[in-house]
């Protein structure tokens, strides 16, 4: 076997990829490889048969771990392609279809029913809190007329923060 007009490749030809290299070496859409490229603002290292080639340990990054996920914004459909934004969707209503059949999320209208029912029973409790306090302490009427007045506004104040 001979090596003759075999040319020699440098290290950063060597280390240097097209999209399509990166697409199949890393398992990800060649689409999904530019736009995250572009995404990072990585500049092409050299040409490669006229194609745009990427230093590897610069794409590496960037393919693997996108901007939107090193900026926070995972969950931002807006910045992702077509079929991540629809995979998303569809985990997403996975997610909070598991989380609803094992009681883990429950809807608005659950929730304020059982804040509701939490409320009416410390108010029956704060409303025998004055009689409570007179039969079995004896205490004075204007400490027991104090009380009815910060159970009023307490009450008062739980209806609006009920109604909001």
């Amino acid at each position: 076997m001979s090596l003759m007009g075999a040319a020699v490749l440098s290290a950063d030809d060597f280390y240097s990829w097209s999209l399509s290299q990166l697409s199949r070496e890393f398992g990800v859409a060649r689409e999904t490889v530019g736009s995250r490229i572009r995404a990072a603002g990585i500049q092409p290292s050299c040409q490669k048969r006229g194609h745009p080639a990427y230093r590897v340990s610069e794409v590496a990054q960037a393919i693997l771990v996108p901007v939107s996920l090193s900026d926070g914004d995972i969950h931002d459909p807006g910045l992702m392609v077509p079929k991540e934004r629809s995979d998303w969707y569809k985990s997403e209503n996975e997610r909070i279809k598991f989380e609803k059949d094992t009681g883990v999320l429950t809807s608005v209208e659950e929730c304020r029913e059982q804040m509701g029912e939490i409320a009416k029973m410390g108010l029956q409790i704060l409303e025998t809190l004055p009689d409570m306090l007179e039969r079995d302490f004896e205490l004075a009427p204007e400490i027991i007329e104090g009380v009815e007045l910060k159970v009023d506004a307490l009450r008062l104040t739980w209806a609006e923060a009920l109604e909001a």
